[in-house]
């Protein structure tokens, strides 16, 4: 049964505000929902006998919200958010994208103009040897006039950090580099929802760096709705929800502190807590108690200098 956190007990959680309100343009109380999902369910016909992917997921995503989606290898975060952009149609249940029904045909092109995919291999996503060759394609596709893809290539590359590369190989760049030219091929076509598919789990510490800071800044200073799965928990605490996921269906949501700072929840989904919150409950187990459970690695240092 999916378990909605509303409340928590010890310990005392500290992370950073994530209550600042959600407006759309006409400035509504309520937000728009960027992804409403309801009961879906999806099964590949090679899995006969096996729990499906996808068990009656239901979730909501707001827009311009940061959203986590966690759970352990196969247990279908992937097929979920492919469902997002009609990458997979939907067999079973109900889905809005941007307002859209993601079961009209009609609304398959305008679907995925709302919502890109940055995919787990960059590689995968590269159509030219050139840079600005590889972003003006997608532009090309929306028929975007010819004069204007120039300034559009220059200032997506300037968004991800990487202005001047237009004429570089994609292929000689860090793993990381790769990752951010892919998110500005799809911030190109101005997408409402970017969706990071595994984004980082090829790259080296470095490159998942570039990229998390790349995802904070799109949603911090662009407003984008940022979906963001991972089995890299530590990932998850910059997001302003969190989904688990365990066979096929939502586990449960909440915020980062209140699902991350839960092991035996984590653990049930086949995930392990945080490096900070393990340590947290080991020096617990261990009489050394301390004021808040951490989520990083600097808020441990933090409460451990404080402790007497």
């Amino acid at each position: 049964m999916k378990q909605r956190i509303l409340e928590t007990a010890e310990p005392v959680f500290t992370a950073k505000n994530k209550s600042k309100r959600l407006q759309n343009p006409a400035g509504e109380r309520q937000p728009m929902k960027a992804i409403d999902a309801k009961d879906l369910h999806h099964c590949y016909e090679y899995e006969s006998g096996r729990t499906p992917p996808l068990d009656g997921v239901s979730l909501t995503i707001r827009r311009g919200e940061f959203a986590a989606i966690l759970g352990h290898n196969g247990c279908g975060k992937s097929t979920l958010v492919k469902h997002f952009n009609v990458l997979i149609p939907v067999q079973q249940g109900e889905l809005t994208v941007a307002g859209l029904n993601a079961k009209e045909k009609s609304n398959l092109r305008k679907i995925r103009k709302s919502c890109g995919m940055v995919f787990q291999n960059p590689d995968n996503q590269f159509v030219s040897s050139i840079i600005k060759e590889d972003i003006a394609f997608g532009l090309e596709n929306y028929d975007t006039p010819q004069e204007k893809i120039p300034e559009i290539t220059a200032t997506v590359l300037r968004t991800v950090g990487m202005e001047g590369y237009e004429n570089k190989s994609p292929h000689m760049l860090s793993g990381g580099q790769k990752q951010r030219i892919a998110i500005a091929g799809v911030l190109a076509v101005e997408p409402d929802i970017i969706i990071f598919d595994e984004a980082t789990s090829m790259l080296d510490p470095e490159g998942r760096r570039e990229v998390i800071e790349t995802m904070k800044r799109l949603h911090d200073e662009e407003h984008k709705t940022v979906i963001m799965i991972s089995h890299y928990v530590e990932e998850a605490v910059f997001a302003d929800r969190v989904f688990l996921l365990n066979e096929g269906k939502i586990a449960a949501e909440g915020t980062p502190e209140e699902i991350l700072t839960n092991p035996d929840l984590l653990l049930q989904a086949g995930l392990l807590p945080p490096f900070a919150v393990r340590v947290f409950y080991d020096l617990k187990n261990a009489g050394v108690i301390l004021g808040r459970c951490p989520l990083t690695s600097t808020e441990l240092a933090e409460e451990i200098c404080r402790l007497k």
